[in-house]
């Protein structure tokens, strides 16, 4: 047998930065678990919108809250029991601007390197 061939473009990053989703009808509350330049990671109790795109605004310790727009590429239920589900999601980015990419990119960087 021949190992997994890693097929991510990029690494990912350990993170535990705070996320707020905001769709047309609700807001959700998430945290995400780990992002690459691309996208993110993200435990939730709800999924977002399947369809097109949303606002999102990530806090980052000792940083200026980042905003952006993404949307659901995939989701996974992380763990369940009897009063409710936490949910695993892939969020791809659709906007993010260009410092706020730059910062993901050393960030990621710095992780990789230290």
């Amino acid at each position: 047998m021949s190992p997994q061939t890693e097929r991510r473009e990029y690494p990912r990053v350990q993170a535990k930065w705070v996320v707020t989703l905001l769709t047309a009808e609700t807001q959700i509350e998430g945290v995400i678990e780990n992002f690459t330049p691309k996208g993110l990671f993200v435990s939730c109790d709800q999924v977002p919108q399947l369809e097109g795109s949303f606002r999102m605004v990530i806090k980052i310790p000792g940083r200026p809250t980042m905003n952006a727009a993404g949307k659901v590429m995939w989701s996974t239920i992380l763990d369940a029991n009897e009063s409710r589900a936490r949910l695993g999601v892939g969020i791809e980015f659709t906007e993010i601007s260009e410092s706020d990419l730059q910062y993901l990119y050393e960030t990621m960087k710095e992780y990789h390197e230290g």
